[in-house]
């Protein structure tokens, strides 16, 4: 009887666990008792299957709406920006334009990936490497500067690739818009790495014309990028000169969750 017992409790486990695959034949040979309590523990492991399959259909149907509806609205916000003739009011656009676009490709990738997000993890390599080539495509006028990516492929968790990924928009968008005024050509580069201690680093730098870093601390895109490195429990500044341009670098400790065996 013992024995039964160990068998059932193992059984109950591994539903819990959602690692259980019904009609264990062990139990053919149970007594009657033991027997019907694993048929009951199958009809409980297959209704919880059941109803995980549906939830995680659910979650990837709304990755996948979340995504088109972006697009749609980043659509319309190109229409709108090619009318707009005041530069400044353009810039502006293209800015909203770069976060949102940032936004729809994390939930593609999301659904892509069949990932529902109870445990997701993005590879940071994948997501720069199609965050550079929208920045390619949005500023492909640019043509006298050049913008590389160095990412190394590491698995990012999603509630630190959403802050991660829009602090870069920002930083980008203003290496575009103030680096290289007056059609200059020069060079702007993101780099991404990871310690073997998890002490991660992007960076974002130019060859251009460097600012004071200290003046216009109040701006918009400043104060998201000091929101996202603090949603990282990170920190970020800002080093710039007229002799080697401006690097803007996040640190912050990368901590991916362990995934249950």
């Amino acid at each position: 009887m013992e024995y039964w017992v160990s068998k059932l409790r193992e059984q109950a486990a591994q539903i819990a666990a959602g690692d259980y695959t019904p009609g264990d034949p062990a139990f053919t040979r149970a007594p009657d008792g033991m027997a019907d309590l694993s048929r009951d523990l199958d009809n409980l492991g297959e209704m919880i299957a059941a109803r995980e399959a549906v939830r995680k259909a659910l979650a990837l149907e709304v990755h996948h709406r979340v995504k088109n509806n972006l697009q749609i609205v980043t659509s319309l916000l190109n229409m709108q920006a090619g009318r707009i003739e005041n530069p400044a009011a353009r810039e502006a656009l293209g800015q909203t334009r770069a976060r949102i676009g940032a936004l729809a490709l994390i939930h593609r990738i999301l659904y892509e990936q069949a990932d529902d997000g109870s445990q997701a993890t993005l590879d940071i390599a994948r997501l720069f490497g199609e965050l550079c080539a929208q920045f390619h495509v949005w500023n492909r006028s640019r043509d006298e500067i050049t913008f590389s990516c160095e990412v190394a492929s590491c698995a990012v968790p999603l509630d630190s690739a959403l802050p991660l990924t829009l602090f870069a928009v920002e930083a980008i968008t203003n290496a575009y818009a103030y680096a290289f005024p007056s059609g200059d050509s020069g060079t702007i580069c993101l780099h991404y790495g990871v310690t073997d201690s998890g002490e991660a680093r992007l960076s974002v730098k130019d060859n251009g014309i460097g600012f004071d870093s200290a003046s216009n601390d109040q701006s918009m895109g400043r104060q998201l990028m000091y929101g996202f490195a603090d949603q990282l429990g990170g920190s970020f500044e800002i080093i710039s000169s007229a002799e080697t341009g401006t690097e803007v670098r996040l640190d912050y400790q990368l901590i991916v969750p362990e995934i249950p065996a």
